[in-house]
């Protein structure tokens, strides 16, 4: 698509979403640009969707969701050329925002989703240089004694290190504090002399009040949920402390107040929580492996389409990161491959030459480039029967995954055709995971050529 259309695009978005005075802010994911909205009846969906670019609009987690495909970057930076439209990368809560009229899960939702979509690249990157470092001493091309391995090693693994503080920044923007306190508050959290002392198993107190010290480098919950705090602690002290002196005591109170919280009360709570939610998830993997996978691959279409799957991903890379395994959201590697097929069945069986050509571009979007949405909004959720075929294969995989007793012990990032290798080299229950994805792949590609009816184009 040319530049001149992106920016045609972004201006009949804008323009249908209600002006650059109905957006409070806007982001975006790896397929769709995120608006916040001051109020979403002004938005005319049925407008949106049918502008040419456009695949679908999702409404969930308190966000307007346009999906735009792979190509979204350069809708997004058209819309930053626009009068009035502020691109802000992580969207930070404004108090024009009426959190009130939310319900608690969309904030929850918003909350993990704003926090972790900046992270994605870097993380995926990340994962795929420590996929890397564990492939080419496997295959004898690189020592692990060498600094070239050991560089690499670094690159690879200082993402996850040092996580807190990533997070701590794009976690604290999200709340519209100054992310520099955010970073602060994971910087502690990696801080070698506590690391030092809870290798140590030293005593530690502050104030007399007694600090259980855990490991905190790789983590996730604790200084998300330190940065929720601070949010609460900044806007308590910009109401009593006077303004003219506002700058300099106001982020020195934060930090007084949330970093020993979070030290004393936060970090132990979320140990003890995410232990509990680890422990759970291998029972259920464990006494009904079959079953699990299938409804969590069965169901994992639907919680994209409802923005609910951040929450999972969260938790399993918070087990991922505190246990080392992940032992459930292997059962949804298949689902990307499951539309890729599905959308690939209708093509083969349509004549209709415009559903053919989306549905051909959605199937290599799908196993290429791992995006899932430009089949399932462009294709296969419009005509119902292949979103059904998908979703069914997707657990069937699933099943067939959890059986074979998968596990992500590494973060590899999406699977596709050019990660397949890593996935099944590399992690427990490899080769699993290569039938379940090409079980979903193939019965969901059959089973949309066979269900599909050009009839239901009228329909």
């Amino acid at each position: 698509m040319a530049k001149k259309n992106y920016d045609e695009l972004a201006r009949n978005i804008l323009e249908q979403i209600g002006g650059a005075e109905n957006v409070i802010s806007v982001t975006h994911c790896i397929t769709r640009l995120r608006f916040k909205l001051k109020d979403e009846s002004k938005a005319n969906t049925d407008a949106i969707k049918k502008i040419k670019g456009v695949v679908s609009v999702v409404q969930a987690g308190g966000q307007y969701q346009v999906v735009i495909g792979s190509d979204v970057d350069d809708a997004y930076q058209a819309l930053g050329r626009l009068p009035g439209v502020t691109l802000e990368g992580a969207v930070a809560i404004r108090e024009e925002e009426d959190l009130k009229k939310k319900r608690p899960l969309d904030v929850v939702v918003d909350m993990v989703s704003g926090a972790f979509l900046p992270t994605l690249p870097a993380m995926t990157a990340a994962g795929l240089l420590k996929a890397l470092c564990a492939m080419l001493p496997m295959l004898n091309l690189l020592s692990t004694e060498s600094t070239t391995y050991r560089i690499l090693y670094a690159m690879g693994d200082a993402f996850f290190y040092f996580l807190p503080i990533i997070l701590g920044a794009s976690t604290a923007k999200k709340f519209g504090v100054n992310q520099f306190l955010g970073m602060v508050i994971g910087g502690v959290l990696v801080y070698p002399d506590l690391t030092a002392m809870y290798s140590a198993g030293e005593a530690v107190t502050f104030a007399g009040v007694p600090v259980s010290l855990i490991s905190y480098p790789q983590t996730v919950l604790p200084v998300l949920f330190g940065c929720m705090l601070l949010a609460l602690v900044d806007k308590f002290w910009k109401r009593i402390v006077p303004k003219v002196v506002a700058n300099i005591f106001v982020p020195l109170l934060d930090l007084l107040v949330t970093i020993p919280v979070t030290l004393i009360v936060i970090g132990p709570v979320t140990d003890v929580v995410g232990g509990a939610i680890a422990d759970g998830i291998t029972f259920l993997m464990t006494i009904a492996p079959p079953v699990t996978g299938f409804v969590v691959g069965a169901l994992w279409s639907l919680m994209i389409m409802m923005g609910l799957h951040f929450p999972l991903v969260m938790i399993e890379l918070n087990n991922l990161m505190t246990t080392g395994h992940m032992r459930m959201l292997p059962a949804t590697f298949p689902c990307t491959f499951a539309h890729a097929g599905a959308a690939l069945g209708v093509a083969l069986r349509t004549r209709n030459k415009d559903l053919k050509d989306v549905g051909i571009a959605a199937f290599i979007s799908g196993i290429f480039g791992t995006i899932s949405e430009p089949a399932i909004y462009g294709v296969n959720l419009k005509y119902k029967r292949p979103f059904l075929c998908a979703s069914i294969f997707t657990g069937v995989g699933g099943a067939i995954i959890a059986i074979a007793g998968a596990d992500c012990t590494i973060q590899l990032g999406g699977i596709s055709i050019y990660t397949m290798p890593m996935f099944v080299s590399l992690l427990p229950g490899g080769v699993g995971i290569l039938v379940g994805v090409l079980v979903g792949f193939f019965g969901s590609a059959i089973a949309s050529y066979l269900t599909f009816s050009d009839s239901l184009l009228d329909k």
